[in-house]
Formats: C-alpha cells, sequence, structure tokens
C-alpha cells in the first residue's frame, strides 16, 4: 500500500513538473498485466487519481499548460474524467485552460468534445466567461467557433461575458461577441443592468460605441434603482463618457431614477475638480435639469440655451466663411499669376519684334534699288540719293531704327518685379512699337514710289491706298480699347466697388458675395485687356 502511494505521489510530481519522461514509465509500470500489455482500466483509475487539491493529472497539465504531457495523458481519458473538477477552484481541465488562455490544450479538447464550452463552475460562470474576463481573445473565439450559443450562458448574477468585458473595455472581446450576437446587449443581469450600464463604469468610449451600435434602443434602459448610463456615468465620474452619451440624439438626459434624482442632480453631488466642472457644463449644454425643475419651464435655461446655440451657429458660419476666403485668395493668386505671365509674354514677344524692325530697317539702307555707284570720287553712293522719296526714305528708316534699338535697350536692362511696373513699361514701349510701325510703311511706300518708276506711279498709289487705311484702322482700333482699359470711357461703366461701412468691422458675407459677382461680370465683359 506504502509503496502504491509513493507510486501515486511520484506521479502527480511528475505531471507537476512537466516530466513526460518519467511519466511515461510511471504510466507503463502501473498499467501493465500479465501478458505486458496495458490494461485501459488501470490507466483509466490512474487519470481519475486526484491530488491533495482534488486535481486530476489532466487538470495539472492543462493549467501548467504542459501541452504534450496533456495530449498524452488524454489518450487514457474520457469525457467523464475531463470533466472532474478541482476541489479548490470548482474548475474542470477545459475550464482552467480556457481561464488562463492555453489555446492549443483549449482547441484539442474542442476538437473532441465540443459539449465542454457550457461545463460552468458553482457559481455558473463559463468557460467563455472566464477567457473574456482575463482578455484571451484567440481563446474567445475558438469557442465561440465551436458552440456559439454559450455566449448566452449567465452567472448566477445574471451578468454574461459581454457585462464583464464591457465593464472592464476589453474592446477586441467585445467585438467578437456583439459580430457573432449583437442582441446579448439587452440581457440584463439581476439588477437590471445591460452591458451599457457596466460600459459606462469603465473609461473606453470605444466600447460604449460599439455596444450602442449594435442597439441604440439601450441608451435609456434603467436598472433596478431606476438607473439610465447617464446617471451611472455621471456618479461614476466619467466626463468624456458623458459627453458621448449626449452626443446621442435619443437620450433622456433628465430621467429620474427611483431616488427621485436626474443625473444633474448626481453631479452636484461630484467632488469640486476639473472633471466634475467638465460633467455640469456638458449637462447644461443638452439641457439637464434638476429633478425638481422637471416639466416645469426653466426661463433660464432655455435662455442658456438659445444663446448657446447662437454661438455654435455664429462660430460654424465664421468657420465656413474663412474657408471660403482662403478659396477665393488661393483662386485670386492663381489669375495674378497668370496675368503675371501674359504680361511677361508680351514683353518676350515685343523685344523679338523690335530686334526684327531693327535688322530690317539696318538692312534696308544697304540694300537699295539700283544699288549704288562703284567708280569715281561718289563710289557708295545710291544711284537715287537725289529724290525727294528717298530722303523721306532714309528719315523714315532712321526712325525705325532707332526706335527700334531703343526699345531693345529698355527691354533688356530694365527689370520690373512688380506686375504694375510691367504692364507700365509694356504701355510705353507699345506705343513706340506703333511709331517704329508707322515709320517703317512710311518708308516701304517712299520708296515704292521709286522702284516702280513715273509710268508706273499708279501701283504706287494704289498700295497707298490699300495699305494707309489697313495701318490707321488697326491703329484707331487700338486707340480705342486703350482709352476704355484706361478711363472706362465709350458706354462702359467704371467697376463697382463695394466698401464697409465706417466703424463696422463685422465680416457681411453679402457685401463679400457681390464684390466677388462684380469681379466676374467685369472679368467677363473684358476679355481683351489692352496695354
Amino acid at each position: 500500500m506504502s509503496v502504491r502511494f509513493i507510486t501515486h505521489q511520484l506521479f502527480f510530481s511528475a505531471v507537476q513538473s512537466g516530466d513526460l519522461k518519467s511519466l511515461k514509465e510511471i504510466i507503463k509500470n502501473e498499467g501493465l498485466d500479465s501478458d505486458h500489455a496495458v490494461d485501459a482500466s488501470v490507466c483509466s483509475g490512474l487519470m481519475e487519481l486526484q491530488s491533495d487539491k482534488g486535481e486530476t493529472a489532466l487538470y495539472i497539465a492543462a493549467e501548467k499548460n504542459h501541452e504534450k504531457m496533456f495530449i498524452y495523458l488524454l489518450q487514457f481519458c474520457d469525457l467523464k474524467i475531463v470533466k472532474i473538477k478541482s476541489k479548490a477552484s470548482g474548475l474542470d481541465a477545459f475550464h482552467v485552460a480556457a481561464k488562463h488562455g492555453h489555446l492549443g490544450i483549449v482547441k484539442e479538447l474542442l476538437g473532441l468534445w465540443p459539449e465542454l464550452c457550457k461545463s460552468c463552475n458553482a457559481s455558473n460562470t463559463s468557460p467563455l466567461y472566464s477567457a473574456a474576463e482575463k482578455n484571451h481573445l484567440e481563446v474567445v473565439n475558438a469557442i465561440l467557433d465551436a458552440d456559439v450559443s454559450s455566449i448566452r450562458i449567465v452567472r448566477n448574477n445574471g451578468k454574461t461575458a459581454l457585462h464583464n468585458a464591457g465593464r472592464y473595455g476589453r474592446l477586441g472581446v467585445v467585438k467578437a461577441l456583439l459580430d457573432r450576437d449583437p442582441e446579448i446587449v439587452s440581457i440584463k443581469d439581476k439588477k437590471g443592468q445591460t452591458a451599457l450600464h457596466m460600459a459606462v463604469k469603465g473609461q473606453d468610449t470605444s466600447v460604449i460605441e460599439d455596444i450602442l451600435m449594435a442597439d441604440h434602443t439601450i441608451l435609456n434602459e434603467r436598472d433596478k434603482k431606476g438607473n439610465t448610463a447617464v446617471h451611472i456615468a455621471t456618479r461614476k465620474c466619467r466626463p468624456q463618457i458623458v459627453s458621448l452619451l449626449l452626443s446621442y440624439t435619443s437620450i433622456n438626459v433628465n430621467a429620474i431614477n427611483n431616488n427621485q434624482e436626474t443625473a444633474m442632480d448626481l453631479a452636484d453631488k461630484l467632488q469640486y475638480g476639473e472633471s466634475a466642472l467638465q460633467i455640469v457644463e456638458a449637462l447644461t449644454e443638452a439641457g439637464a435639469k434638476y429633478a425638481r425643475h422637471v416639466g416645469r419651464l426653466d426661463e433660464a435655461m432655455e435662455l442658456k440655451r438659445t444663446v448657446s446655440d447662437i454661438k455654435h451657429e455664429v462660430y460654424s458660419q465664421l468657420i465656413q466663411n474663412e474657408k471660403t476666403q482662403r478659396r477665393v485668395s488661393g483662386i485670386a493668386k492663381e489669375l495674378k499669376k497668370i496675368h503675371r505671365e501674359a504680361v511677361q509674354n508680351t514683353i518676350n514677344s515685343v523685344t523679338v519684334v523690335a530686334v526684327l524692325f531693327a535688322s530690317i530697317a539696318f538692312l534696308a539702307i544697304f540694300n537699295l534699288p539700283g544699288q549704288y555707284f562703284a567708280d569715281g570720287p561718289e563710289t557708295g553712293k545710291a544711284y537715287i540719293a537725289g529724290s525727294t522719296a528717298f530722303r523721306i526714305f532714309c528719315l523714315l528708316n532712321a526712325t525705325s531704327l532707332f526706335i527700334s534699338l531703343a526699345v531693345v535697350v529698355v527691354q533688356i536692362t530694365l527689370i520690373a518685379w512688380d506686375t504694375r511696373a510691367q504692364r507700365q513699361i509694356v504701355s510705353v514701349v507699345n506705343k513706340l512699337m506703333w511709331a517704329a510701325c508707322i515709320s517703317t510703311c512710311g518708308a516701304f511706300l517712299s520708296i515704292a514710289f521709286v522702284v516702280v518708276g513715273k509710268g508706273s506711279s499708279w501701283m504706287a498709289i494704289t498700295i497707298t491706298v490699300v495699305g494707309v487705311p489697313i495701318l490707321l484702322g488697326t491703329l484707331v482700333s487700338l486707340c480705342y480699347f486703350v482709352f476704355r482699359q484706361h478711363f472706362g470711357c465709350f458706354g462702359n461703366d467704371s467697376p463697382r466697388r463695394i466698401k464697409r461701412a465706417s466703424g463696422s468691422k463685422s465680416f457681411s458675407w453679402s457685401a463679400y458675395s457681390a464684390n466677388i459677382s462684380d469681379y466676374d461680370d467685369e472679368s467677363d465683359h473684358d476679355r481683351v485687356y489692352a496695354l
């Protein structure tokens, strides 16, 4: 008898230490019959043995997470042995593995006996509840995969796994439970509290959002003392949670509990501090009243609420105006950039044209019709130098040459950073180029009378009659555009300007909109800008 007792002691010692080799030797020596075959009944009896704490070998292996040893012992066990509960903890092997988060052992048992999900202890605590309480999310998912109905097992106090997970902010577990069965949020414990009542006692607002997303109708549910979630959150001094609850339009902020108290009455009892002040402010803005004022018109409260609404409206309007102003400012910058580029392109074009005019004028004086004297004292003199037409040609050609050179010098010397200065330069240079054009045309027409000869002077006259009106018509049209642009004459109204009244510093949205509208009308009308 003493030898068998010692053997049993060695057996439990090997399980405790995780010595699988010694354990196999003990089972082999104990379980062999006369034919040296393993006796199943002897091994089963060995598995049923309990230590001083009332723990089986399978229980100890599950609690210590000796997974290989557990799998070895499991071959000698049936469901009855697995369900043997410890005298100390009241849990069986599966329950203790789930409680400690030993996922491998949990899956091994669930693969054989899924009904273990419903094995509860004396307080009717399920393995799912124990795993959720310790935040073992993988074990929770494994149990729900095996038997989702275990989610509705309630303890003797009426609480589900969701009650506990919500109370301690186990967000991952809460999501897993709600994904499988959203309707469990409405289950009440023996105090009449839902998972929302428990969640508002904690600190995690995300848990509360998920619970209300599953079923927002529990927002105003009362416990057996008549307390809603707002009552409990206020009493626990949770300002962020109170603000979150008040953000729901269906909240009954003036619910009265069995002690004839609203959330505002409970807020008055809080210890003075920043959190208490935040709760009172949030309740006040939401229209909360003291229980004695509920059902009566509180004029001061209504006025304060109206002022608060106006303040929020004004603030949101100012924010919107500021955003609009920034967008308009960005558009104005883009338009200014485009305008600057257009002026710069005009400057570049004028420079090229001026160089071209100067080149033509320079070459024209040395490529006269009839050429020059090649011999004698007047070598190099033009054959037509004595004619009046030639003298006019020389004068006008020289004028065009020097005006063009002057424009080139101005363009490559002056650098204007400001758009207005660039426009002034272009305006002056344009007028000079007009003069150069007129001089070049005059030089061309004068030399044309020499080239065609007296017998064909009608050709030169025809060229003059055709060319002069074209040039003059073009210049007159350009003058019209210039005068209209700079002086606003010829039937155009001057741009309208809207100014604020002196002494008023407030932003006028109507005036601002009108100003933008005027700018659009003006830009649509003046599609050609003349310098």
